[in-house]
């Protein structure tokens, strides 16, 4: 007979690191030329006959532009860094976030709360959203307001993850395993393709 950890192996975000690289140099390209794009803009817009209303729109545009994108960078180097996380894993206790330091945050199974109204069911698919990602949503108890409040699960990391898809199907068989109390809807189990 198999043991409980036998039967739920836990699992770890796969990082693709050619994905990662690419991304952030795209961004990074993108915050470099931007600005230096904007000031070439204004400086060929200054050399040119065109009526000196034109001209002095376009510098000013530039500037702000610039300034923008100065402030932003400003900002960003002021900002306190915060714990990256750099690992998600899957397990028998539920799903939990790492960064270089260690535990950043977890949702444990045993934190999944039912439905507050008695509604239909306690894991759902969130359909009222206007984007392309559907969120998998789940109550749990919020100890600030002392409520049963919605939230969605997201895969978080510094990095892409290629495997997203099969962390959100684990934690879904997760719930199923160790919280059969909990309702699961219909949809949830047909997108991620859970019997």
């Amino acid at each position: 007979m198999e043991s409980d950890k036998d039967q739920f192996p836990a699992i770890e975000s796969k990082i693709s690191k050619g994905w990662t690289l690419a991304v952030k140099t795209v961004f990074s390209i993108f915050a470099v030329l931007t600005p230096l794009m904007t000031i070439m803009m204004a400086w060929f817009t200054v050399d040119s006959k065109i009526n000196i209303e034109l001209k002095i729109l376009m510098v000013l545009l530039a500037i702000l532009v610039t300034a923008l994108f100065v402030w932003l960078l400003i900002v960003k180097i002021k900002e306190k860094p915060s714990a990256k996380i750099i690992r998600t894993m899957v397990d028998r206790a539920g799903i939990h976030y790492y960064s270089n330091q260690g535990l950043v945050k977890s949702v444990q199974y045993s934190q999944l709360m039912p439905h507050p109204e008695n509604g239909k069911y306690d894991v759902f698919i969130n359909l009222d959203q206007t984007d392309t990602n559907m969120d998998l949503c789940y109550y749990v108890s919020d100890e600030e307001s002392d409520k049963v409040v919605i939230k969605a699960l997201s895969i978080e990391a510094e990095s892409v993850i290629t495997n997203g898809n099969s962390l959100r199907k684990h934690f879904i068989k997760g719930i199923a395993f160790f919280r059969p109390d909990l309702k699961i809807s219909p949809g949830v189990l047909d997108l991620y393709k859970i019997k």
